[in-house]
């Protein structure tokens, strides 16, 4: 009926829509309300359905065959023409013609027709209808569509509404695209990256990553101005587009078009799509929260919980539901059966169990409509009772009384298997035995804790009967004492349980929070709910928009859901999650251009768009003759003395700038991999341009004599590792062949002390050997296990290569053996450094260290040596001038490290951080819930307080010190102090002036076992590391050093030598060092209490 009719209010509202299948053959909803109908063929009180409009004009309603089914007989003719005006309704009354006339219908013509729909019967057959009928037969050309149309959906529509001129004209009004309009390029218009003009068309060349290694040539995007890229994510998301993710999305449209920020354009729009977030992926599961226990309560049936187990197996004495009641603190469980779920019978129950009992204080159900009754709630209100519900759709919120359901069901399906009789017989029976069993989490069995004793089950009677002691009659007691005796057994049984349960909780808490997330709503944020698809309970669905309309707690969220019968439920946060919404919210396909952050002339910059390819340039060879003939240019910093000095000294020793590495005849590496079996591996499979470079690799190690080829019965795959510089390092995988290496020992020097020796030099030159591993021959048996397997060539080395287990031993022996004696110059593999603090002296030292050079036939990269520098990059260091400091690129790249998603990035993050921690004042400290959150024992969270120490790990770096590198003939001071949770200490210098300056920084986490210290012994524990971390300083020094403290711990280690031998430990430790203590009070122990 047309709602238009009649003054319908919400009392007519029957509640509930109905579905009906309109013309069009969709399905329309209308809402059902109850009207009087009197009419020659129906009159009473019907239900009927409401639309705004009806197909055909004129018609306010329309009767179904469930009310004038058989009352109603249309004329039946066959025409081949329809015939207007003849159909006319004839009352039942009227008796229709007993003749009718048939129509034969092959089976080729039913085939024909079966896509017509007869309508000659319905009430479609009006005059108006039959006019336009035959007005669409007679010009379907302007009339009817194509089938193809009427099968796509009315936003596929696929054509722009724009031409070509007025495209142009929106690409040039963009103030977006200004930034590509200006990085427009004269170059070839198929070079890959740039922007050209094509007929006018802003365009784009672009070459995919699978082209490269295929050779295809770049494609070329569409540039589209802003009014238009919504309808181009639409065609790339929505409808045949499959509503794919953010990444094949972005590679659909990218092919085609291109405009600034697409990649975050796709994000937001794929991330709103109302399909995609209600529909969601199985890879998208929503963490759950973390868990909240129910809290312990005291008192016994202080607090219940009430749910119903049904409908069962119908008994001979018609019961078919259960009432389960449970007590929150003993655990005591109570199944009580019924006929039915109404509340009267339920009301009924609990009096009952309130009789034996007493009234609870309150009680906790599920929101069944039973329980949500007035009848219900007015009860609970005249008994002073509190009711309690749980999350809707969230069992676990009772789950102690969901738990026992499943006990209790699998009890009587055993019961009634085994015994053939009703399940509602051996109830009691089996509550007995669920009441007398221990329940793990409180340690006793509910009866116990109610009772106060063990109750007298089956088992207990035959122990007695086999005892003879079931008639001894136990001796009179004074009935204050029993009832004394009694409560104080009970009290200790429910302290137990309450501990008992408390602790079974934690346990469980903690092991369900290792994958739980902490999440949060606010009021007003839109979600979609985890609920019930109308008309199939066991089938959900996550629904809405809706908006949070209350906060409860962490967990319980209040939603509004006005297209559902319950206008606002309660829902736990493992049923929400947020929902993302478009800024317009027409028919038409979203518009995100409100939503794209516009890229402002001033920030644009042509290679911000993005996928350019790291294209792996072929390796660049490093030509020593090139560098000799422009050898003044790479000494501008030296006077005209000192570089005529260095030039003078390369002349003379130009054979050791070769352009190709020599071979040195000081040591020869082997491979001994004892009695192993040879290992063969085949060729890693390669792009083509990977191929080429490996050939190009190959064929210079050919021709160098660095290879040659092999008939070994090993083989190892070659691989390319990018260098620093981003070109390719030719490498091989000897990871296998590296497991059956027997190790070589021989140790590498330590970096910081290096880097000491090295920081207080005046001049600094560094110098660098030429692929200084090819330079260092293999043994034959060696060379023979060398032996690599690339996609083209079966070839074995004939130098040490790269990647080798021993090969830094080696190379490390080799160059103690060359310049081990020499004064001033240390070596750590091949970086080479000689420093002294006057130009002659560095003179003596360069031509020492290039005579050795020259003996051992060695070879040097005159490309990256630097000859007399006051500052150089030394093992990730800045040193030289007395000072040291950390690398500017090494901080950079700490600080724009992202936030950790896993343990293994922490603990990169943490590797990177640590190498400079002795710039960081109080760096343990800082640190401390980062490597906390490093044991495999924790969940790993990332809370606020790892949030906080990363931040501030990285502000520690920004601002790190200078340090001064130590001067051995001055004394030293070292600060100390210790706090609760870790040790610091700084160790100074002071200089000419009297000015203390830093050498380097020291902190400490304690353990578990050291925070529970008492004061003094933290701070002797704080001097005793300082002293073991400065050991290297202090230890050799022959003058006394000065330690700060604001407590004066040998002193008191003096005094306590004989009771407490922890302290008399650390007191012989210290006494080994030359050690003048000097109080200090702790306002003025800044730097040390920082640390600490």
């Amino acid at each position: 009926m047309l709602g238009s009719i009649l003054p319908f209010s919400p009392d007519s509202f029957c509640g509930s829509d109905a579905l009906v299948w309109g013309v069009q053959m969709n399905v329309l909803r209308a809402p059902l309300h109850t009207v009087f109908l009197r009419s020659p063929l129906v009159s009473g009180s019907v239900q009927i359905g409401l639309r705004a409009k009806l197909p055909v004009q004129g018609v306010g309603m329309i009767l179904g065959n469930d009310l004038a089914g058989e009352k109603v007989f249309s004329n039946p003719e066959v025409t081949e023409v329809p015939v207007a005006g003849s159909r006319v309704f004839v009352p039942a009354a009227v008796k229709p013609s007993l003749v009718f006339p048939a129509c034969a219908v092959t089976r080729a013509q039913a085939r024909k027709f079966s896509d017509v729909m007869d309508l000659s019967d319905s009430f479609l057959c009006s005059d108006d209808v039959l006019n336009d009928v035959k007005s669409t037969k007679t010009s379907p050309e302007k009339n009817e569509k194509p089938v193809y149309e009427n099968l796509l959906p009315a936003e596929a529509n696929m054509c722009f509404s724009v031409n070509r001129a007025e495209f142009i004209e929106a690409q040039q009004a963009d103030p977006s695209l200004v930034g590509c309009f200006s990085s427009v390029s004269s170059a070839t218009p198929d070079s890959a990256g740039k922007y050209n003009i094509n007929d006018g068309v802003l365009m784009r060349n672009w070459c995919p990553p699978s082209s490269v290694s295929v050779g295809w040539e770049s494609v070329r995007q569409v540039v589209v101005p802003l009014k238009f890229r919504s309808q181009i994510l639409s065609l790339g998301h929505d409808n045949f587009a499959g509503h794919l993710g953010i990444r094949k999305t972005y590679n659909r449209i990218l092919p085609h078009f291109f405009w600034p920020g697409l990649k975050g354009d796709v994000t937001r729009f794929c991330r709103s799509c109302h399909a995609c977030q209600v529909c969601g992926k199985p890879n998208q599961v929503i963490p759950p929260a973390p868990l909240h226990p129910i809290p312990v309560l005291g008192e016994p049936f202080e607090h219940i919980i009430i749910d119903c187990v049904g409908p069962l197996q119908k008994s001979k004495s018609g019961y078919q539901y259960l009432l389960t009641l449970m007590c929150a603190a003993t655990r005591y469980p109570e199944a009580i059966p019924l006929r039915t779920l109404r509340t009267k019978a339920i009301i009924k129950a609990l009096i009952g169990f309130f009789s034996t009992f007493g009234l609870p204080k309150s009680i906790q159900t599920d929101q069944g409509s039973n329980f949500l009754s007035k009848l219900f709630a007015q009860v609970l209100k005249s008994l002073s009772i509190k009711h309690h519900t749980s999350s809707a759709y969230h069992p676990q919120s009772q789950g102690a009384l969901e738990r026992f359901h499943q006990t209790l069901k699998s009890m009587m399906r055993k019961f009634c298997l085994e015994t053939g009789k009703e399940w509602d017989d051996g109830l009691p029976f089996l509550l007995l035995a669920a009441r007398e069993s221990v329940q793990e989490s409180t340690g006793f069995s509910p009866a116990e804790l109610v009772f106060g004793h063990t109750v007298r089950g089956p088992l207990r009677a035959l122990k007695e009967k086999f005892l003879s002691v079931g008639d001894k009659s136990n001796a009179t007691r004074n009935v204050l004492d029993y009832v004394s005796s009694f409560r104080e057994r009970l009290h200790k049984a429910c302290e137990a349980a309450r501990s008992a349960l408390s602790v079974s909780q934690g346990k469980m808490k903690k092991r369900y929070d290792k994958k739980a997330v902490q999440r949060k709503f606010e009021v007003g944020d839109k979600v979609l709910s985890l609920l019930p698809i109308p008309g199939s309970a066991l089938q959900a669905k996550f629904c809405g928009p809706y908006e949070v309309d209350k906060k409860l707690s962490d967990t319980d969220y209040v939603i509004r859901t006005p297209d559902r019968r319950r206008k606002a439920r309660v829902c736990h946060i493992n049923m929400l999650k947020p929902y993302l919404a478009r800024s317009s919210a027409s028919s038409v396909p979203p518009n995100v251009v409100s939503t794209v952050t516009q890229v402002p002339q001033t920030q644009y910059y042509p290679e911000s768009d993005g996928l350019h390819l790291s294209h792996m340039e072929p390796c660049s060879r490093l030509q020593n003759s090139d560098s000799l003939k422009n050898i003044e240019a790479s000494l501008n910093h030296l006077d005209s003395s000192s570089c005529r000095d260095i030039c003078e000294l390369i002349r003379k020793y130009s054979p050791l700038f070769s352009d190709t590495p020599s071979r040195t005849t000081v040591v020869a590496h082997d491979i001994d991999v004892g009695s192993h079996t040879p290992i063969k591996q085949h060729a890693y499979r390669v792009n083509p341009t990977k191929r080429a470079l490996m050939e190009k690799e190959v064929v210079y190690l050919l021709e160098n004599k660095l290879a040659v080829t092999s008939s070994s019965a090993w083989s190892a795959p070659c691989i390319l590792v990018p260098k620093g510089d981003k070109t390719p390092r030719f490498c091989t995988d000897f990871r296998k062949l590296n497991n059956v290496t027997k190790a070589d020992s021989y140790p590498l020097p330590r970096m910081e002390d290096c880097v000491d020796r090295v920081g207080s030099a005046k001049f600094v030159t560094k110098l660098d050997l030429l692929k200084g591993y090819w330079q260092v021959p293999l043994t034959p048996r060696a060379s023979e296990i060398s032996a690599f397997v690339t996609p083209d060539r079966f070839l074995q080395y004939t130098v040490m290569p790269f990647g080798l287990r021993n090969a830094p031993a080696t190379f490390q022996r080799l160059m103690h053996k060359v310049l081990g004696g020499v004064k001033n110059c240390e070596v750590y593999l091949d970086d080479i450094v000689a420093y002294s603090n006057t130009w002659a002296e560095h003179l003596d030292i360069l031509y020492v260290i290039f005579e050795k050079l020259k003996q051992a036939s060695l070879t040097l990269n005159l490309a990256k040596c630097d000859f007399g520098r006051a500052t150089v990059t030394y093992l990730g260091k800045q040193v030289g001038q007395g000072q040291v400091r950390a690398l500017a690129d090494k901080v950079q790249a700490i600080f724009s490290f992202p936030i950790p998603q896993n343990r293994r990035e922490l603990r990169r993050f943490l590797g990177m951080a640590g190498y400079y921690r002795g710039f960081c004042k109080n760096f343990a400290e800082v640190v401390a819930p980062l490597t906390s959150l490093t044991s495999p024992s924790k969940p790993f969270v990332w809370s606020p307080a790892c949030q906080a120490a990363f931040e501030s790990a990285k502000a520690l770096l920004c601002s790190a010190p200078v340090l001064t590198a130590p001067d051995f003939e001055r004394p030293f001071k070292l600060e100390v102090d210790a706090s609760d949770r870790g040790a610091g200490a700084v160790l100074l210098q002071e200089d000419a002036c009297g000015i203390d300056h830093p050498i380097g920084y020291f902190s400490k986490k304690y353990n578990r076992h050291q925070v529970g210290y008492s004061t003094i012994e933290k701070e002797a524990l704080s001097l005793l590391f300082a002293l073991q971390h400065f050991e290297v300083y202090v230890g050799s020094s022959t003058l006394p050093v000065v330690i700060y403290t604001d407590h004066n711990p040998l002193v008191f280690l003096n005094r306590m030598r004989n009771s407490n031998q922890r302290l008399m430990r650390w007191a012989l430790l210290i006494q080994d060092f030359n050690l003048n203590i000097v109080h200090k009070k702790g306002t003025e122990n800044v730097l040390a209490d920082a640390l600490s």
